[in-house]
């Protein structure tokens, strides 16, 4: 009887081996790697996100920064991008309408917050540098290529000086750019994402103006998972992720708004 027992024990113990071979089998075969394409105001909240699901899955993430412009014409080229982290909606819900995305995997992930930042000392408001004849280069990203340039645009069509500061106009390829134009003294002044003041780097700056969100249209920006890459295990993972609130307590931590 006790040999019977031994011998049913043994068995149970190389059942359970052999699963325990085929589940970490099974981790490894999933675990893969993960190309997402960022627009450059989200890249350092993208690189913390990416640390947090990094360590919750096996999965790796390789990250790709530029404009929202330039990542759409990269991707309508054949880049090699699984997952898109965008500045805006509408290049996005292009690339679901040329079939280069589907629309179920696809969602606003943020709501970013314009900033103007100057290196002068105000008088009393922030604001008032844009009149301020000693502000000879005012800084924005490309309104053609990024959200925040377009967004930077509506706010000064709004206060009238739109063609006025034309002639002052320094444009980065992105937010980024714009920001390094001001914090290098290379302008005077400028427009950049609220989130990037927030990332720990000192920036050469005197004062700053949160603009009222009623001043141009919401900085919604949408995340898609590409066609190319709506059956990658690494892929829906993160597109789940995304929707976590680890992930939104990130992003809000950065200075967006969340859905």
């Amino acid at each position: 009887m006790r040999i019977k027992q031994q011998k049913t024990m043994i068995k149970k113990l190389n059942a359970f081996l052999l699963l325990s071979m085929l589940f970490l089998s099974t981790t490894q075969t999933r675990a893969d790697k993960l190309n997402i394409a960022v627009a450059s105001n989200f890249a350092h909240s993208l690189h913390a996100l990416a640390e947090d699901f990094e360590s919750k899955t096996s999965h790796q993430v390789r990250i790709s920064r530029a404009s929202t412009g330039k990542l759409y014409t990269q991707i309508n080229h054949g880049a090699p991008f699984d997952i898109l982290l965008a500045a805006d909606e509408r290049r996005p819900d292009k690339l679901i309408a040329k079939g280069k995305a589907s629309a179920e995997l696809s969602a606003v992930y943020a709501t970013g917050k314009l900033v103007f930042i100057s290196q002068l000392n105000p008088a009393e408001d922030c604001q008032e540098a844009l009149n301020n004849p000693v502000v000879k280069r005012l800084a924005i990203a490309n309104p053609k290529t990024a959200p925040y340039g377009l967004a930077a645009q509506q706010t000064l069509e709004k206060l009238q000086l739109w063609k006025t500061l034309q002639p002052k106009l320094v444009m980065g390829e992105n937010i980024a750019q714009s920001l390094q134009f001001v914090s290098t003294g290379n302008a005077q002044a400028g427009f950049v994402a609220k989130s990037m003041l927030l990332q720990g780097t000192k920036i050469n700056i005197n004062c700053q103006w949160d603009v009222p969100a009623e001043m141009h249209e919401p900085i919604k920006q949408k995340m898609l998972v590409l066609a190319k890459a709506s059956n990658k295990t690494a892929a829906k993972a993160f597109w789940q992720y995304m929707q976590s609130d680890d992930a939104k307590t990130i992003i809000k931590n950065n200075g967006y708004d969340v859905p």
